[in-house]
């Protein structure tokens, strides 16, 4: 497993550093399958059930998680979610089975949120992760915990109607804009995520929100 995952690290998602322009289709794939595990699960325990299906297919010597799946067809889809502890498996076989006609290099929004269980949230956060110049928002538990804390009146759970979303979306792009004005929207999703979660401490969000300054306020 190491050996493949050293030949084709990217494919493996690194829930800490996501953003990437620049991934091939097989990466896309894998990217995809982790948007789609992610959603409501935790993203270190997503990225280890993706990391075992692509042990799997290297076995079976395929180069592709999606011709891996069109070969597996829906039963042996369903099969290999259950091996890897993946969960939600209706779910997720009927919409891998519906992703594996999808151009993942040139897909909108509208023909993500028509596969079946993805919702606003997931498909913004594959885009934002692997398109340049999108201007979306992962209004995800975190985005919105970080909303309320500068005292927007949103949700603690992500809103289902696509109205209100883009409502929301809006706002959130306007705050998060103002308040870090030297980082990407991509960046800004990951260092909220990252601070939110615990997983970067004040000196790291500090670096991240200020890359061309020291602490101590002059420039290195």
């Amino acid at each position: 497993m190491n050996k493949f995952l050293k030949e084709k690290k990217q494919l493996a998602v690194n829930p800490t550093d996501i953003t990437d322009f620049n991934r091939d289709t097989n990466q896309l794939e894998a990217f995809w399958l982790f948007c789609m595990f992610v959603a409501g699960k935790n993203s270190d325990y997503a990225s280890r059930c993706l990391s075992k299906l692509i042990h799997g297919m290297s076995k079976r010597g395929y180069d592709g998680i999606f011709n891996y799946f069109k070969d597996l067809g829906r039963d042996g889809i369903h099969n290999a979610l259950v091996a890897n502890k993946v969960g939600q498996y209706g779910r997720l076989t009927k919409g891998i089975m519906q992703s594996l006609d999808l151009d993942l290099e040139r897909c909108n929004l509208d023909a993500l949120l028509d596969i079946h269980g993805v919702g606003n949230k997931t498909a913004r956060f594959f885009l934002l992760h692997t398109r340049i110049g999108c201007e979306y928002a992962v209004l995800d538990t975190h985005i919105l915990k970080w909303m309320r804390g500068r005292g927007e009146d949103v949700p603690k759970s992500t809103p289902t109607r696509k109205t209100v979303y883009r409502k929301l979306e809006r706002r959130f792009l306007y705050l998060s804009r103002l308040a870090y004005p030297f980082l990407t929207d991509s960046q800004i999703d990951l260092l909220i995520w990252s601070e939110q979660s615990g997983r970067i401490n004040g000196e790291e969000v500090f670096d991240m929100m200020f890359p061309f300054e020291s602490r101590d306020g002059v420039d290195d």
